[in-house]
C-alpha cells in the first residue's frame, strides 16, 4: 500500500474477488499473524465493470472515500483495479486541461441555459469550445457552466457574453485589450455607419 500510495487492495482468490481491505482494518488487526482471510466476511465488495464509463468509477471512488476501484469483466471475474490518479488523468485529458486556452465561468438560471447559444456567441468570436460542465451554483438555483475555449485572448468572448447580458462570475486568461480586434471592430462600424 505504501509502494503504490493507496489505501486499499484488493482481495482474490485466483479470479475471483472477494473484497477490499483497508489500511485501517490492517492495522486495526489484535495480532500480527492474522490471516487475511479472516478479513473475507467484513471486506468491502466495490467494483466497476469493465465496460462501465469511467466517470461511474469516479462516482463509486468519490462516494465510498476509495484510492482505487476493483475492475471486473461480465462474467464477474476478476481483471485488475483503477486507481484515483488514472481517473483523475482521464479526468483531466477530457477537460482539455493540457490544452492552452482561458477558461470562463458563467452563471445563469436553469431555464436561460442553451449550449447551442452558448457555442454561437464562442464560435462567432472565432473560437470553439474544447470543454464544458455544468454544476449546481452553491448558494442559488442557478447553474453555474465553466468553459474551456482554445483561445488564450478570451476578451472579445467575454465582451460577447457581456453584451448578451450573460452573468460572468469569473474568467482565466490573457485578457490583454486586443489592438487589432478593436482596430478592426471600428472600422467595420465605420463601414457600416457610412452605408
Amino acid at each position: 500500500m505504501d509502494e503504490f500510495r493507496v489505501s486499499q487492495l484488493p482481495i482474490t482468490d485466483g479470479e475471483e474477488y472477494l473484497g477490499l481491505i483497508g489500511d485501517a482494518e490492517l492495522m486495526d488487526a489484535d495480532d500480527q499473524a492474522t490471516m487475511i482471510s479472516n478479513f473475507i466476511n467484513t471486506a468491502n465488495r466495490p467494483f466497476i465493470l469493465g465496460t462501465e464509463h469511467y466517470y461511474n468509477a469516479l462516482q463509486v471512488l468519490f462516494e465510498q472515500n476509495l484510492s482505487l476501484l476493483p475492475v471486473m469483466a461480465e462474467n464477474h471475474s476478476y481483471l485488475g483495479v483503477i486507481t484515483r490518479e488514472k481517473i483523475l488523468n482521464e479526468l483531466a485529458e477530457s477537460l482539455s486541461v493540457q490544452n492552452p486556452g482561458g477558461v470562463i465561468i458563467l452563471e445563469m438560471n436553469q431555464n436561460d441555459y442553451s449550449l447551442s447559444e452558448i457555442s454561437r456567441i464562442v464560435e462567432s468570436n472565432d473560437a470553439k469550445i474544447l470543454s464544458l460542465f455544468i454544476k449546481p451554483a452553491s448558494i442559488s438555483s442557478k447553474l453555474q457552466i465553466t468553459l474551456k475555449v482554445n483561445r488564450i485572448n478570451i476578451e472579445a468572448i467575454i465582451q460577447s457574453f457581456e453584451r448578451f447580458n450573460y452573468e460572468i462570475v469569473g474568467y482565466f486568461g490573457d485578457n490583454k485589450k486586443d489592438d487589432d480586434l478593436l482596430i478592426e471592430r471600428y472600422e467595420s462600424l465605420l463601414t457600416y455607419l457610412k452605408y
